[in-house]
């Protein structure tokens, strides 16, 4: 393989993969309808002779070259030269595994995914503590930020909950990361209102929702 990118993996007994999900610590998430973003029918899908005839993105090669023998596992590559975004759930019931492939994606776009929150989902409600924004977020629409391919492979009857849940652990522990999602109280505007001192001004309050993403970077005295 030519060094197209770096690798780091993560390969797993079914015995340790199923207690990893309860020895592992759980990230809070937010469970509102409006968090809710369900796969199209064409990003799930069984396994089949046609599908895997067609030609993949060339990072998806890069990662399938990396892929350990055990059947579960996790994988996440930092990607250096341009591919082709791509994402898909595919679960292969004669053999048992549920593969979930995130290609050429940012790390805040993984964490969307990891969250259950739409593509769409935009930046100004991602607050940044602790950590530079410009490192996961880029404010310039020309702005190119570093790309990854994170593949996660479980037994067929994963939840979509559980999965995302290893996906946003994962993330967590490798960068260093505390991410949730939350609603808070922000000023959308103000008015002008009188009172019997005079006129004043009264701050218009709504509740947004937003991704926080703290970083748990130890900073050295």
């Amino acid at each position: 393989m030519q060094n197209t990118c770096y690798l780091d993996s993560y390969a797993l007994t079914l015995r340790e993969e199923m207690s990893s999900y309860r020895s592992e610590s759980r990230v809070p998430i937010v469970k509102k309808p409006i968090m809710i973003n369900l796969l199209p029918e064409r990003f799930f899908k069984q396994e089949s002779i046609d599908s895997a005839q067609e030609a993949p993105p060339r990072a998806l090669q890069y990662v399938k070259e990396e892929r350990p023998a055990q059947p579960y596992y996790s994988l996440l590559i930092r990607l250096l030269e341009p591919s082709d975004a791509y994402s898909m759930v595919v679960r292969n019931d004669r053999t048992d595994v549920l593969r979930i492939s995130l290609i050429n994606m940012s790390i805040y776009e993984i964490y969307l995914f990891a969250l259950g929150l739409p593509a769409e989902f935009p930046t100004n409600q991602v607050l940044v503590l602790g950590e530079e924004r410009k490192h996961f977020i880029s404010d310039d629409p020309f702005g190119v930020l570093p790309s990854y391919a994170y593949e996660l492979a479980v037994p067929a009857k994963t939840e979509r909950e559980e999965y995302r849940q290893r996906i946003l652990n994962d993330m967590n522990k490798h960068f260093q990361l505390e991410v949730r999602v939350e609603k808070l109280s922000i000023v959308k505007g103000s008015r002008k209102v009188l009172t019997i001192s005079g006129e004043s001004v009264e701050l218009i309050w709504d509740e947004q929702l937003m991704m926080i993403v703290k970083s748990n970077k130890v900073i050295p005295s």
